[in-house]
């Protein structure tokens, strides 16, 4: 039982991870196309929190896999 409910909050994490993907390209690409997102151009700060964001749901999922952080990310690889 313990087994399929680590599984389940693994599932959890990567699709909230997931998640946390696809906000930061599509943030990243309309800050850098000067287009809207949800009803305001974001900012170089939007796009810093959408990025630490991720790497938050990253390290979550990588300490309920290998119970430590393995990767480590930065804000600056993220954006480049």
């Amino acid at each position: 039982m313990a087994r399929e409910e680590k599984q389940q909050k693994v599932q959890e994490l990567r699709e909230q991870m997931e998640r946390k993907r696809n906000l930061l390209e599509a943030t990243r690409t309309a800050f850098f196309n000067r287009t809207p997102l949800n009803d305001k151009v974001p900012d170089d700060e939007a796009v810093r929190r959408a990025a630490r964001d991720f790497i938050s749901a990253n390290y979550a999922l990588q300490r309920a896999l290998f119970g430590r952080v393995r990767v480590k990310l930065s804000v600056a690889r993220l954006l480049r």
